[in-house]
């Protein structure tokens, strides 16, 4: 039996990616593997253990903020991981940021693995040392938000994926992540709507035009929400709704487009997924992700970066509805028996562990 202890934030939304810790912890114990979740990075059974892995929003808001914005002058947070790195078999950094790209970079030599929700399968992408390089790839360099400290030659290797926002607990009530230790899915499953319920929309998507061009999650979305009224379609857009409305329309829609924010990868998939309507997305193919729900044409329709073919895709499903709903019942059937199988998620992470 190994001790697997995760350094997190108390059970609140921010830390949700740990859902699955909580929720199959026995079962991770039947795999070998005992799980210890710790809140204060000053506890001392934080030392002596055979794997540690540090999720990384601790350290944003669990040191009082101190941390914030890792870099090259984090000196408390270096000094913490080459002491930690002394007295463990092995020191796991989870950058829990959502896009492919990161600026987590000056943490890599005091750890043994950099595990990230998505990679890029361009990994060069990492280690090229240009100062216009986005942290965010499918934006113009202009938009960039955050400086790009590349990955140095030497530690490239020790990138690895670890797992997207699939695994966050979707169900209805938006606290039930403080729960999971208490509410199985027994007692409180996830509901899914049956893809072949009505459908009295063909496009769902809601959201608000910001004019900060500076803002990285509103790009692809401003661009969007400037489309939707030039489709030849009954769409339900416009302000955002409370969570029981928003989902009930969007399980009255055929179609959900969801664009790129702060990543490639957004909650708005995985309710999607449930709510049984069909998934246009931009392109995902630059990505390695787990667990990869996106395959294009049969658990989602891909579109352009730009847009420019999401209003000709659109008004095509659309128009063509049933020949194309297969692809919603692709993306639920698979979303639905991934989730469900501790052994799928487990295994993942004996690959980034051990």
């Amino acid at each position: 039996m190994i001790t697997l202890k995760i350094l997190s934030l108390p059970r609140t939304r921010l830390s949700s990616d740990l859902h699955p810790f909580y929720r199959w912890k026995n079962q991770f114990r039947d795999h070998g593997i005992n799980i210890e979740i710790i809140f204060n990075h000053n506890n001392k059974r934080m030392y002596n253990a055979d794997r540690v892995l540090l999720y990384h929003r601790y350290f944003d808001h669990g040191m009082k903020n101190a941390l914030k914005n890792v870099s090259e002058n984090d000196s408390r947070l270096i000094n913490y991981l080459y002491e930690l790195k002394k007295n463990v078999g092995k020191l796991v950094w989870f950058d829990a940021d959502d896009s492919s790209g990161t600026t987590q970079f000056p943490v890599i030599n005091y750890v043994d693995t950099f595990a990230k929700k998505q990679i890029l399968k361009n990994t060069e992408y990492y280690t090229e040392k240009n100062e216009n390089k986005n942290v965010n790839v499918w934006l113009d360099p202009e938009l960039k938000q955050k400086k790009f400290l590349p990955c140095p030659d030497d530690q490239l290797h020790k990138i690895k994926v670890g797992w997207n926002i699939a695994y966050f607990d979707h169900r209805y009530f938006r606290l039930q992540h403080l729960l999971s230790n208490y509410v199985n899915y027994k007692i409180c499953p996830l509901k899914f709507t049956n893809v072949d319920e009505k459908r009295v929309l063909d496009l769902s998507f809601r959201g608000m035009i910001n004019y900060n061009k500076q803002i990285v999650t509103v790009s692809q979305r401003n661009t969007l929400l400037k489309m939707l009224n030039t489709l030849n379609l009954n769409v339900a857009t416009g302000d955002i709704l409370p969570r029981k409305q928003y989902l009930g329309e969007l399980s009255q829609s055929k179609v959900s487009i969801s664009p790129f924010g702060y990543g490639e990868i957004c909650y708005r998939d995985f309710e999607t997924f449930i709510s049984g309507s069909l998934l246009i997305k931009p392109s995902v193919e630059h990505l390695v992700t787990f667990p990869n729900l996106f395959i294009p044409n049969e658990t989602y329709i891909p579109v352009a970066w730009d847009l420019s073919d999401f209003k000709e895709k659109a008004e095509h499903v659309v128009s063509n509805y049933n020949l194309y709903k297969h692809i919603a019942i692709n993306g639920q059937e698979v979303y639905k028996r991934t989730i469900n199988d501790p052994e799928i998620f487990i295994n993942a992470v004996k690959q980034v562990i051990m």
